[in-house]
């Protein structure tokens, strides 16, 4: 046994063999190298990409090496030092006379302290609000820290929380005396936005403003029997469709920064909004009129462009910038190949009007001018390299659209979302085309939007639900279900344009992936006992005449074609179903057949129609 004895330091000593392990240090000379991670993709289009840029900056010139420093892109370090200090977020809206110039601002142990790109909503409007960089711990080890966001008064006094600069300032700070600011703030935030969205298309190091391309290299791609229907910017009514977007400093930043594209190309749009939300639209000095919820304000918009003769582009109010590539098709269908022809393709800034433009002249030098154009409904187009650049049986996304001005289709005002798939719907079938331009695309944020469109959604999915079953009561052959994304549809046009399934049968839709497994986890939870009958299910939104599922729409009309089938008892069945809506057969129309007496179903129905025997016309 080892023996053991006392010390004052610690109760028991033990004493054993052990092995000694040389540990090598580093002396204390050497120098710790800074650690700066390289730019991530991630952070190419974040809100406060300028403000990220400058605290990365900071951060890098403090020498910091307790610290690990995550880059910001080249691009956005270009842009961050081209903005002038007093077009920054945090240069106080108000100079008193004697303030101190933000530009010699400084802490009270004399560092540098940089105008910020963001400004804290309470803050007065003759304070300034700027970033510093902070001593290392030599204690502690850390990825985050670096840098320290203050509040400066007109003195030139730092502070560093908000107690103590309220004591100065002799009262509390509060959202009111801020919203100038915030105002300030959304509408410099929007235009950074927009440069930086510009900034990662063009994929460069910036030096200054980037503005729009020309139109003439767009209208460069039109050929010369289309040119001659580019119209002037005055024959288009421009509307964004908007809703409680205008009281959250990035539901403002976002208006500002789709209004500046639209001032920047000549033009001011019209702003359909909800009723209660006009007075703030208006107080932000945007042409606000009350179009009501979404589809009562999308009609709205068309009515008024249909009033004034003119052709009627819709927009979200969320675009940062609009794309256009230009290049070679790919080679071969995949995905490699796509994304090798979408790399090479040259990259086109376009403005809101220009696209409209270009959209129309498209649509009418067509040979079957369609009514309703549009673009890509992906941020990237790389897989549209594989096929043509202009298709027209294919969705036409609700964020940027074009109808001309003769069009009669309107909005379902039903429906609460997803009204652009039967908007798309009714042009099809009504004017036999629409016209999406493959190559074109937008920059937008859509589902975690505060506000619009987005208040209609619900965590469980019933509002999106309740609008895929009204699709799929008006197109049953032209909508299912999307096979990896919950809540989603696809529009897949019909080779014979029975989108309605008025004249053929409607094919049973398959189950997603996911609700495949939940088929799969049920049928071994629970085995149907011999005496049991399996029990057909009705699915959600089907069309249906007692509980029993249609292929076809209830009002359609049975009429018999002619032809005379060899069995006795399909002639009999043919005479008495002849001229009778399709509800007034199925299941309650008896005939007698070679086997006895029948009652007409729904695979009676299928068969008479796959054979030729009858058709559906009509609702």
């Amino acid at each position: 046994m080892a023996k053991t004895t006392r010390s004052p330091r610690s109760k028991r000593t033990t004493t054993r063999t052990r092995t000694t392990r040389t540990r090598t240090r580093a002396p204390a000379h050497a120098k710790k190298k800074q650690v700066v991670k390289p730019a991530s993709s991630r952070g190419m289009l974040r809100k406060d990409a300028l403000g990220f840029a400058l605290k990365a900056m900071l951060k890098k010139k403090g020498g910091r090496t307790d610290i690990e420093i995550q880059d910001a892109p080249k691009s956005h370090h270009s842009l961050m030092t081209e903005v002038p200090l007093q077009e920054r977020a945090g240069y106080p809206l108000v100079r008193d006379k004697g303030s101190v110039d933000p530009a010699t601002w400084r802490s009270n142990d004399g560092k540098e302290i940089i105008v910020d790109f963001s400004r804290h909503a309470w803050l007065p409007d003759n304070w300034g609000q700027g970033v510093k960089s902070t001593k290392p711990k030599s204690f502690k080890k850390t990825t985050g820290g670096g840098t320290y966001t203050v509040m400066v008064s007109p003195e030139g006094k730092v502070f560093y929380h908000r107690k103590a600069a309220e004591e100065f300032y002799g009262k509390p700070f509060s959202l009111e005396l801020g919203f100038n600011g915030q105002v300030c703030t959304a509408k410099l935030q929007g235009q950074e936005a927009i440069q930086v969205a510009r900034a990662s298309i063009k994929d460069i190091n910036a030096k200054g403003e980037i503005k729009t391309d020309a139109d003439s290299m767009l209208f460069g791609l039109l050929k010369p029997s289309e040119k001659k229907f580019l119209l002037n910017k005055n024959k288009f009514h421009f509307c964004i469709i908007s809703a409680r977007r205008a009281t959250q400093v990035s539901g403002i930043r976002d208006l500002f920064m789709v209004q500046s594209q639209f001032l920047e190309a000549g033009v001011e749009p019209v702003w359909y909004v909800d009723e209660q939300s006009l007075k703030d639209y208006k107080k932000l000095g945007l042409n606000a009129v009350v179009g009501g919820k979404l589809t009562p304000a999308r009609n709205k918009a068309l009515q008024d462009a249909q009033k004034m003769g003119k052709i009627c582009v819709q927009a979200s109010d969320d675009i940062s910038a609009w794309e256009y590539r230009v290049g070679k098709k790919a080679t071969e269908k995949n995905d490699d190949a796509c994304n090798e022809a979408y790399d090479a393709a040259k990259r086109l800034i376009l403005s809101p009007v220009a696209a409209a433009q270009f959209i129309l002249a498209k649509m009418r030098g067509s040979e079957e001018p369609p009514k309703l154009g549009g673009v890509y409904m992906l941020g990237s187009c790389a897989r549209t390299f594989g096929g043509d650049e202009f298709v027209t049986k294919h969705f036409i996304l609700g964020d940027f659209f074009v109808v001309d001005a003769d069009n009669k289709v309107r909005f379902d005002e039903e429906m609460t979302l997803k009204e652009d798939y039967d908007f798309t719907a009714s042009h099809i079938k009504e004017y036999g085309s629409v016209l999406r331009c493959q190559r074109m695309t937008l920059r937008v944020k859509h589902y975690d939007n505060s506000g619009g469109a987005c208040t209609n959604r619900d965590g469980k999915g019933k509002e999106e639900q309740k609008n895929i079953a009204i699709l799929k009561r008006k197109w049953p052959r032209a909508i299912r279900d999307h096979h990896t994304r919950k809540n989603e549809v696809i529009l897949s046009w019909p080779s014979n344009n029975d989108a309605e399934g008025l004249e053929t049968p409607v094919p049973r839709s398959r189950p997603s992936r996911a609700s495949n497994k939940v088929m799969k986890v049920a049928m071994k939870k629970k085995k149907p006992t011999k005496s049991s009958k399996p029990r057909r299910a009705v699915r959600k939104g089907a069309k249906t005449v007692d509980r029993v599922e249609l292929p076809c729409s209830p009002n359609a009309k049975m009429v018999v074609t002619g032809k005379v089938a060899k069995c006795p008892g399909i002639n009999a069945r043919l005479k008495k179903v002849n001229g009778k809506r399709v509800h007034e057969v199925v299941g309650k129309v008896q005939y007698t057949s070679p086997k006895g007496q029948r009652t007409y179903n729904c695979s009676d129905l299928r068969y008479d129609q796959t054979f030729g025997y009858l058709t559906l016309k009509g609702r």
